[in-house]
């Protein structure tokens, strides 16, 4: 049996369900590579099941997934994910996939996620939204701008666009809102559309679901004002598109 569990947004917010089940396995495995965990989580959950928990890497979870799942077929493995595991990640392809082809059984445990919950904390309605984007970090020769195409589509349809930010592997760190404007200042100089000027409004969230969370609306004018109130946090960004007279009230409570 393969258990599939999502940790949600911050420590203990697994569901009593999960957590039972989750005691009762044989194996525990854990991904941070769609989202980083808060600090500890995975040590409350091995001391609460008496169980190490180790760390997969996403080679194990591509393309080793086949025989990172097989112990599945003769014990219970339980695979932890942040969020709910079965959004915005590669696991049904995958992970599931590769267990049923192996004849494994396989159970999901859903969880909150930042698309309910960034969107829910936000005011905005949530049937508003287009299509979610990522900002990635660029490299030497990986400058993709594809996002801003994605922004922009969602403007023209009157939608709101949820936008979400790359982490940094090799410092084990989200990207800092600094970074995330400087590349959505760099991506508008190559497509010359308009969007990201100093009267952009932006809505910014850090540690959704979390003690540390903030929220804050600004223009991109004064962005940098708020960069110290999002350092060191999980940060996603909504573009607000003509918003209601509702959504403006919601908005107006983070103005900075």
């Amino acid at each position: 049996m393969l258990l599939i569990i999502g940790l949600g947004l911050d420590t203990k917010e697994i569901s009593v369900k999960a957590l039972e089940a989750l005691k009762a396995a044989d194996l525990i495995y854990a991904e941070q590579y769609t989202t980083f965990l808060p600090a500890g989580y995975l040590d409350y959950l091995s001391e609460v099941t008496g169980r190490p928990i180790v760390q997969l890497t996403r080679s194990q979870l591509e393309e080793g997934a086949q025989s990172t799942v097989a112990p599945a077929k003769s014990g219970t493995m339980a695979i932890l994910v942040p969020g709910d595991p079965l959004i915005a990640t590669t696991h049904y392809a995958t992970i599931i996939y590769a267990a049923r082809k192996l004849g494994i059984s396989v159970k999901v445990y859903h969880s909150s996620s930042i698309y309910s919950a960034a969107i829910g904390s936000s005011g905005l309605d949530v049937y508003r939204f287009g299509t979610t984007v990522t900002i990635p970090y660029w490299h030497e020769k990986y400058h993709p701008v594809s996002f801003l195409d994605s922004i922009q589509k969602n403007l023209a349809g009157n939608n709101h666009s949820l936008v979400l930010l790359d982490l940094n592997q090799a410092e084990r760190r989200p990207m800092h809102l600094e970074e995330a404007i400087s590349i959505l200042k760099d991506a508008e100089k190559s497509r010359a559309g308009g969007l990201v000027n100093d009267s952009l409004r932006i809505l910014v969230l850090g540690d959704i679901a979390r003690p540390s969370q903030a929220i804050a609306y600004v223009q991109i004018a004064n962005v940098q004002r708020i960069y110290g109130m999002f350092k060191g946090k999980t940060i996603s960004i909504i573009v607000p598109s003509n918003p209601t007279v509702a959504e403006l009230e919601a908005l107006a409570q983070f103005e900075a």
